[in-house]
């Protein structure tokens, strides 16, 4: 992927606003357009008014539960769920194609890096 918008859409749901923030600051750097959500009523709220090209979903909210958005993206969206706690992925990681586990803390070229490969074979279509 080139760093240029080519109109694919990450959505990127964390409730920490200083993190969504950087975040979002730095997918957009990296030529993607970022849909923020602070909850999963918004990350929902998101999923029924744009199409997605991939998430970006911390699993532990304040408001809701990270892992009831992961298992409502569409299919095959690729999906990376970043937590401290890995057990709390419930192993969506390895039930749900396309879903990959990042711990925190996590290094941003790491998910930029992963972002991009699980993107690439969407590239071709």
């Amino acid at each position: 992927m080139q760093n240029s918008r080519d109109g694919r859409v990450v959505m990127l749901v964390e409730d920490d606003a200083a993190v969504r923030g950087a975040l979002a600051r730095f997918l957009d750097l990296h030529g993607f357009r970022v849909a923020c959500a602070s909850s999963a009523d918004e990350a929902l709220a998101v999923l029924r008014t744009r199409h997605l090209a991939a998430a970006v979903v911390d699993l532990h909210l304040s408001e809701g539960s990270g892992r009831d958005v992961v298992v409502r993206i569409p299919q095959p969206t690729p999906v990376i769920i970043f937590s401290g706690a890995p057990e709390e992925s419930g192993q969506l990681e390895r039930l749900r194609p396309r879903t990959r586990l990042i711990r925190k803390p996590y290094s941003l070229l790491l998910l930029i890096d992963t972002l991009r490969s699980m993107l690439e074979p969407a590239a071709g279509r």
